[in-house]
């Protein structure tokens, strides 16, 4: 029962699933990176060298950011990449130390998972009500939304398998969570 009756062996292969997801979003990101970048360069040689601006290029951007942002934060969380304030744990005694950063986790999963939730539910009523965005690039409001209550979700996580297992040391990228 070590590959999977028991419960680590559920739990070791949904975090294996929940990793590979992430890395997964985080290309997907770093592919929307290159949609802006190639974006705006040619948005900058339409408009000033040929005199004709595009009318897609800014909304583009603006949904690829949106999206790039919450692909990109599952994989910060994972790594321990993302700002975080140590002032007090760094001066805190070692035993205490634990603790807080335990409690730091579980209001950051706290605030992700809520953060998930509303946001879920804000793209669920733009679906079933058919928002969309503003006109040159009119898109379905929730195909930029959605991407939001993903990231915040998994990161939530992630925060949560932080409690049992610390995160790799910034600038590590090994496979222990």
């Amino acid at each position: 029962m070590a590959d999977g009756g028991g419960r680590g062996g559920f739990w070791s292969r949904a975090g294996r699933v929940h990793d590979a997801i992430t890395v997964a979003s985080f290309v997907l990101s770093a592919l929307l990176l290159a949609v802006i970048v190639c974006s705006y360069c040619y948005e900058v040689v339409s408009r000033y060298f040929f005199n004709a601006p595009t009318s897609w290029a800014t909304p583009l951007v603006s949904y690829a950011l949106a999206s790039m942002i919450f692909l990109a934060m599952p994989q910060l969380t994972r790594l321990a990449s993302h700002i975080s304030i140590t002032v007090l744990t760094d001066a805190a005694p070692y035993p205490i130390a634990g603790y807080l950063r335990a409690l730091v986790r579980v209001l950051a999963a706290a605030a992700c998972l809520f953060a998930a939730w509303f946001c879920a539910d804000e793209s669920i009523r733009q679906f079933t009500q058919d928002i969309w965005t503003s006109p040159p690039m009119a898109v379905p409001k929730w195909t930029v939304s959605i991407f939001v209550p993903y990231g915040m979700l998994s990161s939530g996580l992630y925060f949560i398998r932080q409690l049992w297992v610390e995160p790799p040391a910034p600038g590590v990228t090994g496979d222990s969570l």
